[in-house]
Parts: structure tokens; sequence; C-alpha cells
């Protein structure tokens, strides 16, 4: 059965591949972790062998561009050479309007604002909004993030396993299954504390997941499934997390319930089952074409 994306929706539900997808995926990140977490081995040093140090690169490198190759790899098995292309292309097509690239890039620092004018309106304290000053850092760090995090986990997340959510449940269920996915993911890191950004509570950062998936699924349905913009969205959510403030550590409450509010508003404004406000004839028009695809 094809399953090649409709705009945002792929055109049937196919359990099997989405599993293998899911097992690739986190397969590919726990497999060289799990060793170190439950302290049979011990992370890679200065004193660590050079084929040890080769080893260990290769499988973290895999681990950590998982999604996305096993978005390309499932791809591949069941779809071949077309299917590859087509998902390939849906980073490239230049359906990107710029209302929505500014959606992407400015979105997440918005909502840090709005919990830092919280955070001063409750406390009573000045508190800045960039964490660094220079611009021009701030700007290898987005590259850097849009290049090792964004391309590297938006083909798998929102590219593959997304639209094939959305042929079954409502974009806002889907949006919450993949906020777990994601989480299960993310959790070797948080186990090995690796990073800044992994070093929370497991609730605490599933429930900061599911309102940043429901902003992710806004922007990609909005974009007719373009996997540019949730790229682009990924590298602004790290790269803020460095950059802007409030910061984690000292403000996590404000800035949750300012995602939650952001995530909220969404779904009652654009309601839960496609993130979208369309007008009747576009309503109309897509559920002809997902009934003659059924």
């Amino acid at each position: 059965m094809n399953t090649q994306p409709v705009g945002y929706k792929a055109k049937a539900f196919e359990a099997r591949d989405l599993i293998l997808f899911i097992l690739i995926a986190l397969g590919l990140n726990w497999i060289p972790a799990a060793p170190v977490i439950f302290g049979l081995v011990s992370l890679p040093t200065e004193n660590t062998g050079p084929v040890l140090s080769i080893a260990a690169t290769i499988l973290i490198l895999l681990a950590n561009i998982s999604p996305t190759l096993a978005a390309f790899i499932v791809t591949a098995m069941t779809e071949g050479r077309s299917g590859v292309k087509t998902l390939w292309g849906r980073f490239w097509n230049r359906n990107l309007s710029l209302k929505w690239l500014l959606v992407a890039l400015l979105f997440i620092p918005t909502v840090r604002l709005v919990a830092n004018l919280i955070y001063r309106t409750l406390d009573g304290q000045a508190y800045p909004f960039f964490h660094y000053s220079d611009i021009g850092a701030a700007l290898v760090a987005f590259l850097i993030a849009f290049g090792k995090s964004g391309l590297t986990e938006e083909f798998g997340w929102r590219g593959y396993a997304l639209p094939r959510l959305q042929a079954r449940w409502n974009a806002l269920t889907s949006s919450l299954i993949i906020g777990t996915l994601v989480t299960l993911w993310h959790v070797p890191a948080m186990l090995l504390s690796i990073g800044r950004l992994y070093q929370r509570n497991f609730w605490e950062y599933l429930g900061w997941m599911f309102m940043v998936s429901i902003i992710y699924t806004w922007i990609f349905n909005n974009t007719h499934g373009n996997i540019l913009a949730t790229v682009v969205f990924h590298a602004m959510v790290n790269t803020a997390v460095v950059w802007c403030c409030p910061d984690y550590a000292t403000t996590a409450w404000y800035l949750y319930g300012s995602h939650a509010l952001a995530a909220i508003l969404i779904v009652v404004i654009f309601g839960p089952k496609n993130l979208v406000r369309q007008k009747p004839a576009e309503a109309i028009a897509q559920a002809r074409v997902h009934a003659m695809s059924d």
C-alpha cells in the first residue's frame, strides 16, 4: 500500500512500518547507551584506545541521527527510491511562506519572553532576556542546532512518523504520541546527564515535550508537511535554551506555564483535529481527497 504523505497526513496508517521505524530510532539510541547506563562500560575518555574511540564515535553518531536514519531506511524498504526522493523533497520544497518561517524562528523566543515578563511581574526582579549579547555566537549556536539536532531528528519524528499517526488519530493525539516517543528517545541522555538540556526530571521533560510537540504539529500542518519548518523550529528550541532566558534552572514553572498557555491557545483556536483553520471549501476538498485515497 502506498503511504506517500498527502500534505501533512499519510494516505494510510501502517502499524508494522511505524513500529519498525520506532524500533530502529529508539534502538540505535538505546543500544550504545545501555552498557554505560547499567555500568558495564565507561564513557570514552582521552585515554581510551583508538579502536574503542572510533567504535564509540560511530555508535554515538548513529544514535544522534537515528530518527532521520530510521525514516529513510523504512521508507526505502517500503516505498523504494521514489519514496526516499519524496521524503527528501519535503525538506527542499518551496511551500514555506515567509509568515510561517518567521513563526518557526520567533515563536519560542516569544514564549520565553512572556515567561520572562511573568517572572519580573511576580518576583519583582529584573532578569536579562539574553544570556549572551553576542549575536554572532547565537547564530553559530543556531546553525549547529540546525544540523546536529534539527536535520538528524525531524525527518523521522515529523517527516515520517507524524503524517502516519495523523492518518489514524487527530493532530492533538498524534502530537502527544510523538512527544512520548521523543522523550523516550532522550532518556539515555537524561540518565547520563549529557548536556544542560537533559538534566531534568523525566515527568517534567515529558510534560514540556507534550506542549512543544503540539507547537511542532501546528507549524508542520500549517506548512502542509514542510520538514524545513520543523527543522528551523527545532533549532530555535535548542538555541533558546542556552541563549534566551529565563533560565530553566531558576524559572522552570514560569517557562512551563508559558508553553502550556501557548499550546492550549493553539488547540482552542485552531482545533484539535488538524490544528489548522480551514475555509469550508478547503475542508471539503481535503475530505474528498482522503475519501478517494481510502
